[in-house]
């Protein structure tokens, strides 16, 4: 929910819009200049025979994280991503990007400064989301960009992180456990309403499709699966106590959005097993994620999700710590990552056990029985961390698909 300040600020600029056209431009002109100050001194793309640009959302630090894995594994490419934030305030988790672009600057002449900067440096463009690049980021469509940069000689593909394209009503029936089941509320709503939308759109692209989850791959089945990259030495070397060697094992979730993640049926069992004394829960909100590692590393055992079926960001660095990652995989999802671990060199075994709200309790308890096994079941998490998402792999994919077309 937007706070009252920016509230305000929405309002006063709807104010300003009903206006007399000359009487907008003066009023609004010292803001502007402001505003295009910041767009101008956005760092220029650095030399290279291939320029990679992603934008403009970042979800979880992952645009970064995939430019320095292109940067990092592909010979001859330069790679930037930009965060055009929607509030005055940057978010609590303070991902970091090469370019941020505040909701101040984004009053400016977006297109005509940033814009054509871009179209000037970039020779490849990710369209996360659906979204643009060159302007209008939030409210507009990927399709106004195509057609320009395609002028330009620039190649383009774009990329959906899960929720902004996952149909919720098809995901509700194939997963007894999806946060979509029950009556609809003003969130499932305007969530459908954005799904509804970037599938339209998608109708009309013709370019390579990526998603960054492999149960993405159900609802677009012609996409491309580009890993999610983690900082997979950093998680490693946080590694506190040996896995599962407290009497009370230190239980961990940590939910970016509680409804997306099972989160009150995650607490009802944790909370219990807690008052029972059989572990500690300690549930992360809000931190930055520079320190993420160190309360990964900290705990025995990493609960991610049990309603989605999909793996994320939190699940990666649970593994790249060598901590117990417990997380609902759907059987096809696990059968694709199997699918990836052989034909990267891994034995197919995916380390992550697999709980939903039925089960939770139940597989922990199994873990507090049989430690010993356990404690193996993480030791190959940093193995396979090291396999899928030190960035290797993506950037694989995105030579693939985009950077040698």
């Amino acid at each position: 929910m937007a706070s009252p300040v920016n509230r305000l600020r929405r309002l006063a600029w709807r104010g300003l819009a009903l206006l007399p056209a000359p009487v907008r431009e003066v009023t609004t002109l010292p803001v502007r200049r402001r505003a295009d100050v910041e767009l101008r001194a956005l760092a220029p793309m650095p030399t290279a025979d291939r320029r990679l640009y992603l934008g403009p959302w970042n979800t979880a630090g992952q645009a970064y994280a995939w430019a320095r894995a292109a940067e990092r594994h592909l010979p001859g490419v330069a790679a930037q991503n930009l965060v055009a934030h929607r509030a005055a305030t940057a978010g609590s988790f303070r991902y970091p990007a090469d370019h941020e672009m505040s909701a101040l600057a984004q009053r400016g002449h977006v297109r005509e400064i940033h814009g054509a900067r871009v179209l000037r440096e970039a020779t490849h463009v990710v369209l996360e989301s659906g979204r643009p690049v060159l302007g209008d980021l939030h409210a507009g469509s990927m399709l106004a960009d195509v057609p320009t940069l395609e002028a330009a000689g620039i190649r383009h593909a774009v990329l959906y992180h899960g929720s902004e394209i996952r149909d919720l009503r098809g995901h509700a029936e194939a997963y007894a456990h999806s946060p979509f089941h029950g009556p609809w509320d003003d969130y499932l709503r305007t969530l459908q309403a954005v799904v509804d939308r970037n599938r339209r759109e998608l109708a009309d692209y013709a370019g390579p499709v990526l998603v960054s989850t492999p149960d993405l791959l159900d609802v677009l089945p012609g996409a491309t699966w580009l890993p999610l990259v983690v900082e997979v030495e950093r998680f490693a070397e946080a590694a506190g106590a040996p896995v599962l060697a407290r009497p009370r094992p230190v239980v961990l979730h940590a939910p970016s959005n509680p409804r997306l993640k099972g989160t009150d049926a995650v607490e009802r069992v944790l909370e219990g097993m807690q008052s029972a004394g059989l572990v500690e829960y300690r549930r992360l909100t809000g931190v930055p994620h520079a320190q993420m590692a160190a309360f990964v590393g900290d705990a025995d055992v990493v609960v991610d999700q049990v309603v989605l079926g999909n793996p994320g960001v939190l699940l990666a660095e649970t593994l790249a710590a060598g901590r117990l990652a417990v997380a609902h995989l759907a059987p096809g999802v696990r059968d694709r990552m199997a699918q990836a671990d052989r034909e990267h060199g891994g034995d197919g075994v995916v380390p992550v056990l697999d709980a939903d709200p039925d089960t939770l309790e139940e597989v922990l308890r199994r873990v507090l029985e049989d430690r010993g096994r356990h404690t193996g079941l993480a030791a190959r998490g940093p193995a396979w961390a090291r396999r899928h998402h030190d960035g290797a792999h993506a950037a694989e994919v995105l030579d693939r698909v985009l950077l040698s077309t």
